[in-house]
């Protein structure tokens, strides 16, 4: 499967956009010190890369109708450096703000354009396992940053991908073959795919599993630090385990869409995620809270492959649209979720976390209902 250029490269560029994304959370005690402003302001960073993400990847996947993916991702992954290395340099928290919502922009080309490419390359019988393996490199990516934003400074956590993006700025220039799927037909049939009830339920589903999904995590940090008064690296290991769970949920998540089936995965991966929420106000200890990062990471990810091999057996004259759907969906929903957490949050973790819990398990059990349909 590794053998195929364009698939190494976007592997490499999945680690190249998953560095830092889940590191956000562990960092904004640190950036807030830094910028003189309360974790809660603090916090903004994450959605103002999250929601120009979610908004900027439905064009994406139309575009590849009109242009050659390769010239696509050399003008994303070049930006993508540039905002990545200004983040780094950022004086303030505005500017930094700034800064992060223009990385979201080119950001949002990676995973639309990976999923279009799986889709058109490989079988039906062997997609799960490769939308697991893209997903498990990018856990692998994220595990490491959040790792090293126990060690190193929030800024290196900008400018390690903004470095890494130049790279593969010059692989993609030099290695990168034309795909053909190019084509002269509509640019965009949102209309079209969003007429068809398969693809209208399957998106409602995406967003509800997103925003639930980010609005927890993307303020366990915030959580561990103000409940539990955790060190910045404790943090840093307790968070590191949702992506170390996340390496083995996406390739086990991949293989099982294949052999039991999409929707039997993405159910069972969405009931570990309710559970390990429910139970993470009641946990005290490291190791409880471990056990319950390490099962919410294992859930969303097992949940994620299945939903995303899912998308692959769309009809084919809609992958564009799906694919682009897909990250718009998660990303908006995500900055909705983040953004959301800033009022309940500070209303209380413990009510917060056990209602996410309690949608999440509705979720699980009607997966079937939901998606099951041919139509």
């Amino acid at each position: 499967m590794l053998k195929a250029p364009n698939y190494r490269i976007f592997c490499l560029i999945g680690i190249i956009i998953a560095f830092n994304v889940a590191a956000i959370s562990a960092i904004i005690p640190g950036v807030a010190e830094t910028m003189g402003k309360s974790e809660f302001a603090s916090g903004s960073i994450i959605w103002a890369y999250m929601i120009p993400y979610g908004i900027c990847a439905l064009f994406y996947g139309p575009l590849s109708r009109r242009f050659q993916i390769k010239s696509i991702l050399l003008a994303c992954l070049g930006l993508f450096s540039l905002f990545s290395f200004l983040s780094s340099t950022a004086k303030s928290l505005e500017i930094l703000f700034v800064f992060r919502f223009f990385t979201g922009v080119f950001a949002a080309a990676m995973t639309p354009l990976t999923l279009i490419c799986i889709a058109h390359t490989f079988k039906l019988n062997e997609r799960g396992k490769a939308v697991g393996t893209f997903f498990s490199i990018t856990f692998i990516s994220s595990l490491s940053g959040l790792f090293l934003s126990g060690i190193i400074s929030w800024r290196l956590i900008f400018l390690i991908p903004a470095i890494i993006a130049a790279v593969t700025f010059a692989l993609v220039f030099l290695f990168f073959k034309n795909t053909g799927i190019a084509s002269d037909g509509p640019v965009s049939r949102y209309i079209q795919a969003l007429k068809t009830p398969k693809i209208v339920r399957v998106f409602c589903y995406i967003f509800l599993v997103s925003l639930l999904y980010h609005l927890a995590r993307q303020w366990m940090g915030v959580y561990l630090h103000i409940e539990h008064a955790l060190s910045k690296f404790t943090i840093s290991m307790l968070l590191t385990t949702v992506s170390f769970a996340g390496i083995f949920g996406e390739f086990f998540g991949g293989l099982t869409a294949d052999k039991k089936g999409r929707v039997f995965t993405l159910s069972i991966g969405a009931f570990f995620m309710s559970i390990s929420i429910i139970m993470l106000p009641n946990a005290e200890k490291i190791i409880p809270l471990a056990i319950i990062m390490f099962t919410w990471g294992l859930g969303w990810t097992i949940n994620h492959s299945g939903l995303s091999t899912y998308l692959t057996d769309m009809p084919k004259p809609y992958l564009q649209e799906v694919s682009s759907l897909n990250s718009s969906v998660r990303f908006l929903a995500g900055g909705l979720g983040a953004a959301l957490g800033t009022i309940l949050m500070q209303k209380s973790f413990s009510l917060t976390f056990i209602a996410i819990g309690i949608i999440l398990l509705l979720l699980s059990l009607s997966s079937k209902l939901m998606l099951n349909h041919n139509t």
